[in-house]
């Protein structure tokens, strides 16, 4: 497993629609992760093994003024389809960003955020978007969980068993070497293949057998 993999986000306009096909699809029930500090999102979350973790995002009650990108994407999915990726950076967020500004992607900023689990569980992490205008969502976003339970823990502990296990999970992009060369100057690496557009394979062991999302 790649061990920079943090989270794999599927997103959808229905947090509930969403946890049900996944549920239909593996035979396992995702575990609601709570509201995020915004307000905005939701979650419900699957340990894939390891470090790493499914995320089911969706966004909590009617549209807004106050929605961000990332919730105006969830409204228009009907059905729930793989977004982006996170990765767990090998340096501080700040130096990062400004490694990622020099190499061509835009100058990023590092924010908080957080979110209280359903067991009532404080989670607080760093997070950065470095944004590249060639690569757009083919580059990952990255995280610092600080001194936060990863949520791959906090799922297990609160009763969820480890039947589903990452089996493969790679980026599709056309230009596969340029965003390679990319991630690997930020210090990260993920499996590539050639794509028209970005796009993401994703394949689960599941107690139903391997399932493609």
């Amino acid at each position: 497993m790649n061990p920079y993999l943090d989270h794999i986000i599927w997103i959808c306009n229905d947090l509930q629609h969403g946890s049900q096909s996944f549920e239909e699809l593996t035979g396992v029930r995702p575990t609601f992760g709570g509201t995020h500090a915004s307000g905005l999102t939701h979650n419900a979350l699957v340990p894939l093994g390891g470090r790493s973790y499914l995320e089911i995002l969706a966004p909590t009650g009617a549209a807004s003024a106050a929605d961000d990108a990332w919730c105006r994407f969830a409204r228009q999915a009907h059905e729930p389809l793989l977004f982006t990726y996170c990765m767990r950076s090998p340096q501080p967020l700040v130096d990062l960003a400004a490694q990622a500004h020099a190499l061509g992607c835009s100058l990023a900023t590092v924010g908080g955020n957080g979110r209280i689990t359903p067991e009532g569980v404080q989670l607080r992490w760093k997070w950065t978007q470095p944004t590249h205008e060639q690569f757009g969502l083919a580059l990952p976003f990255f995280i610092d969980w600080q001194n936060s339970a990863h949520p791959s823990e906090t799922v297990t502990a609160a009763g969820t068993a480890q039947t589903i296990r990452l089996r493969d999970f790679a980026v599709g992009h056309p230009d596969t070497q340029g965003l390679e060369r990319l991630l690997s100057q930020l210090g990260v690496f993920a499996e590539t293949y050639a794509a028209p557009t970005v796009a993401f394979r994703l394949q689960l062991d599941t107690p139903r057998g391997i399932v493609s999302l």
